[in-house]
């Protein structure tokens, strides 16, 4: 089971809060004017884990000039149906941050964004296993066709996702979380893990670096809301 705290950006593990398993009020304190690192205790192990807080300005920035934002671009250009149809929700920006901050591959990128757009655009409940299943669908696709980084970023990319897209927003849906063995299926966490950061489930948090990126998910919450 896991405990929060919080402690001062740059500290060496000196708790400012007492421990709880209910995340609330550290998160409260990552978003006061102090800059602070999130503490994680895992009382099975006895694992103690200082992580430090993204930026939100930061990720913003890198993301203007960086690879992923433009993955972003060429999705919203692939979209089979009229833009006004659909909008970017908190969990579609917390997968890009998330995809900056942990390093993810291209392939892998367009896989959980795919996957996540699809499942928004077809209704039905946005489960973890429909979520994973359909981005490692996508990943697989583009994998298995031998499409390249560059090429995804190329006006030919649009053509490759409109495909794409169009294959997976018409497929039966009992086929949506099915997920494909033999191939690497790494989009279809990075979907989960944004969905879960933008719903605040932390319990369900397993990558290293979505715990990174929790003031920023408050933040983005915020601004959605505004």
């Amino acid at each position: 089971m896991r405990q929060f705290n919080v402690q001062s950006a740059g500290a060496d593990f000196v708790p400012r809060l007492p421990w709880s398993i209910d995340p609330s009020a550290s998160l409260a304190a990552l978003l006061g004017p102090e800059p602070r690192d999130l503490l994680l205790q895992d009382t099975a192990t006895d694992e103690l884990t200082i992580v430090p807080q993204v930026s939100l300005e930061e990720l913003i920035e890198k993301l203007g000039r960086s690879v992923y934002g433009r993955l972003g671009n060429q999705l919203l250009a692939a979209l089979p149906v009229s833009p006004p149809a659909w909008q970017p929700t908190v969990a579609n920006y917390l997968l890009l941050d998330l995809t900056q901050v942990s390093h993810a591959t291209v392939l892998a990128t367009m896989g959980a964004l795919v996957g996540l757009v699809v499942v928004q655009q077809s209704g039905g409940p946005a489960t973890p296993a429909r979520l994973a299943g359909i981005a490692s669908q996508a990943q697989c696709w583009l994998q298995e066709i031998g499409v390249t980084a560059h090429q995804l970023l190329l006006p030919a990319g649009v053509t490759i996702l409109r495909k794409l897209l169009t294959q997976l927003l018409t497929q039966n849906r009992q086929y949506d979380a099915y997920a494909p063995a033999g191939c690497d299926t790494h989009a279809g966490q990075l979907v989960q893990e944004a969905v879960a950061l933008a719903h605040g489930q932390l319990e369900t948090l397993q990558l290293p670096d979505s715990w990174r990126l929790l003031r920023v998910a408050v933040e983005e919450r915020q601004l959605k809301n505004s």
